[in-house]
């Protein structure tokens, strides 16, 4: 085995935490995130000669890994109809209704991860990346930029529509 493929398997088992979670974001299952992550752990040790600096290990699995859960997602899309009456006239929580402070992002982010969550859902898949890359994975733009194939430019521009959108969508209590 070269270094480098060394190195990569070394990487891949520290981080194998993050690229699960960025796979589940997309693919919102647990089998089928595990699946991806192997896929691109595949792709990424068949294709190690590729990898041009031993710096850019990170981004470009993240790359890997973005890549194949959109893929999965194609490849397994359906759409499910669902008609009002299924849904059985479903009433919202009444302590959700009691809440005043909906409307409050701040209160949102922390009682309410899971509408926050859903708001982000309602994005269009490019700010859904950025965002999740930026918040959930914690990395810095140029890193996102480097990910996505995109200009930095690009990358903040989506962040920042992004949230100005999700500000707007949790203001409505639409999440």
């Amino acid at each position: 085995m070269t270094k480098i493929y060394e190195e990569l398997t070394r990487y891949i088992t520290e981080n194998q935490n993050r690229y699960y979670r960025l796979a589940y974001s997309y693919v919102k299952e647990e089998q089928a995130a595990l699946d991806v992550v192997q896929n691109a752990v595949v792709k990424a040790l068949e294709h190690v000669h590729k990898l041009r600096k031993k710096e850019y290990m990170g981004t470009w699995l993240y790359r890997i890994v973005m890549n194949e859960s959109v893929n999965y997602l194609r490849r397994n899309a359906r759409e499910t109809p669902c008609e009002e009456q299924a849904l059985g006239g479903v009433v919202q929580d009444e302590a959700f209704e009691r809440d005043t402070q909906y409307g409050n992002p701040e209160t949102i982010v922390l009682n309410k991860p899971e509408e926050l969550y859903e708001a982000i859902l309602t994005l269009p898949e490019s700010m859904q990346t950025v965002i999740k890359l930026y918040f959930f994975e914690e990395l810095t733009m140029p890193e996102i930029a480097a990910i996505t194939g995109v200009n930095l430019s690009t990358v903040k521009y989506r962040l920042y529509h992004g949230l100005q959108k999700l500000k707007l969508t949790m203001k409505e209590g639409v999440a």
